[in-house]
């Protein structure tokens, strides 16, 4: 993966979202399993083994490996009625 892309009103909502769970990064990675695979974005406090870690705005995300060798960037915006809003190109 070349970049992390977050947008300014995505980094509030998550520096707010870090206080308010007391955690110091967030993780992006591939939850479920099987035909219901999906992206998800979770508070953490360390990365786990493997994962890539990203410094923007302030905030600390930490990217799971697999998602790193599968997307060339990863775009993090925020949609007020729909949050948080994760692409991968």
């Amino acid at each position: 993966m070349n970049d992390l892309i977050i947008g300014d009103k995505a980094i509030g909502y998550i520096q707010q979202h870090l206080r308010d769970e007391n955690a110091k990064a967030m993780r992006i990675f591939i939850g479920g399993g099987g035909c219901c695979s999906r992206l998800e974005i979770t508070p953490v406090q360390k990365a786990l083994a493997g994962d890539v870690t990203y410094e923007r705005g302030g905030v600390t995300i930490h990217v799971d490996k697999a998602l790193v060798k599968g997307a060339s960037s990863i775009e993090i915006g925020f949609d007020e009625k729909r949050g948080l809003l994760i692409n991968l190109n």
